[in-house]
């Protein structure tokens, strides 16, 4: 039985850069906010076409957050800074890097910052 053995970081720069991989296709592949160039002649479908347009662009907003998130993991991957809560300078947990790989708080920090209001 022959396992491949993967160093976390290792696994975490693959998952940062699939993922970013996947949101930058996402984002490129985004409809743009387009005039309606008809005139509108049913108010019902003059709201659903508003309504799906606001709704594309805060799914546009959180892919480019989420991109923002990776951009800065990569960062901190550089630097040899990242598993270290940016709080308290602890080693995030490896269970929690693996299913955040973005994260940058410990557990306990993580629920601070939360309770305080902070993201």
């Amino acid at each position: 039985m022959s396992a491949r053995f993967t160093h976390p970081v290792d696994a975490a720069r693959e998952r940062l850069a699939q993922r970013a991989r996947q949101l930058e296709q996402l984002v490129a592949s985004a409809r743009p906010r387009r005039e309606i160039e008809r005139e509108v002649t049913d108010l019902k479908d003059g709201a659903a076409d508003e309504t799906q347009a606001e709704i594309d662009s805060a799914e546009l907003q959180r892919h480019l957050a989420e991109l923002r998130l990776i951009e800065q993991a990569r960062e901190r991957l550089a630097a040899g800074t990242y598993g270290e809560c940016m709080d308290c300078g602890e080693s995030i947990s490896p269970a929690r890097l693996l299913a955040q790989p973005t994260a940058m708080r410990c557990m306990a920090c993580q629920r601070n910052a939360e309770h305080r209001g902070q993201h």
